[in-house]
């Protein structure tokens, strides 16, 4: 199968290094020049669930003309997904198709709008990885990938990539409704990511602060909150009981994992798209709207201490006082 990754982060990476390294053909896109050029030169190292491998792989920050692929994989950030989609619309083959198996909600819809509705299929990983440095990624979860169509049910194209991600070691099933599966994902974001971003706790480490996790339930009542005035019903009946608990999975969530290099996460699609539902629904959601400004207070303040980190907050302020003396 020849399979483009869009997005070759931690995600990405862990899933084109093994697709390739079970024998697809698969080329990488991502707009980290530093890692794109580590694994130009020295390869893809990705480790951790399935031992280590080494591969041999063509990544750019851009597809090359003439670059086609009859699958894309999508797994960029929610920031980039408008102009990622303007990407994978150059490089879909005729019969090509592209799953996207990003977290938060509006991504489907982003690349049905750009790329067609036909040529979008659904995806939901409940994998972690973990980015080790420029060329490296660790593959520190393996959970199960579930791929449907968007209008329910498989298909010829979902099997044929589901046998795909199997031989290449990845738990996969077909989603008999991928976007509910979306919506289940979106829950468990939702209730881990902006804590583990704010608190900077791994997700194991919330069980030993009672108080976080009390915080994590009253997110996680929010949520349902909205999703039952949507009518959404979640496949799992169990899971919300298995969230609130908690568990001892010592992975750092990818928001925790960004704020840490001073990206802008993906608040927007997860717990700050929640709160939009809610307001256009009537509902009051006071735990995630909290949840949503002390993230982005933590996200300002570590943006600046890694870009920024000599600057000189004296002569900032006095330039304040300055101003108001003027």
């Amino acid at each position: 199968m020849d399979i483009t990754v869009v997005g070759a982060g931690a995600m990405g990476g862990s899933y084109g290094g093994l697709l390739a390294a079970a024998g697809n053909r698969v080329s990488l896109i991502d707009t980290w020049q530093d890692h794109v050029d580590a694994i130009n030169r020295d390869g893809l190292q990705v480790d951790g669930a399935h031992g280590v491998h080494r591969l041999r792989l063509e990544a750019a920050t851009e597809p090359s003309a003439g670059h086609s692929a009859d699958v894309v994989l999508m797994f960029t950030d929610t920031n980039g997904t408008g102009d990622a989609a303007r990407t994978i619309a150059d490089i879909l083959s005729p019969d090509g198709f592209v799953v996207t198996s990003q977290n938060g909600i509006g991504n489907v819809e982003i690349l049905q709008d750009v790329v067609g509705e036909e040529r979008v299929v659904g995806g939901s990983s409940m994998c972690s990885a973990a980015t080790i440095g420029p060329g490296h990624v660790s593959l520190t979860h393996l959970g199960p990938t579930s791929v449907g169509e968007v209008k329910g049910g498989s298909s010829q194209r979902v099997d044929a990539f589901l046998a795909a991600l199997e031989a290449a070691g990845f738990p996969s099933k077909p989603a008999p409704d991928i976007m509910a599966e979306i919506w289940q994902k979106f829950v468990v974001n939702c209730s881990s990511n902006a804590v583990a971003a704010v608190t900077g706790l791994r997700s194991g480490e919330f069980v030993d602060i009672p108080d976080v996790m009390e915080y994590r339930v009253r997110v996680v009542e929010e949520v349902m909150a909205v999703l039952d005035a949507k009518g959404i019903t979640l496949p799992d009946p169990e899971l919300i009981k298995r969230v609130c608990a908690g568990g001892r999975r010592m992975n750092r969530p990818s928001m925790l994992q960004h704020v840490r290099m001073g990206r802008k996460t993906e608040i927007d699609t997860l717990n700050g798209a929640l709160v939009r539902e809610a307001k256009a629904l009537g509902i009051s959601v006071p735990y995630n709207e909290s949840l949503v400004a002390l993230l982005r207070g933590r996200e300002l303040a570590q943006k600046r201490a890694v870009h920024e980190p000599d600057l000189d907050y004296e002569a900032w302020e006095a330039s304040f006082e300055n101003a108001d003396d003027a």
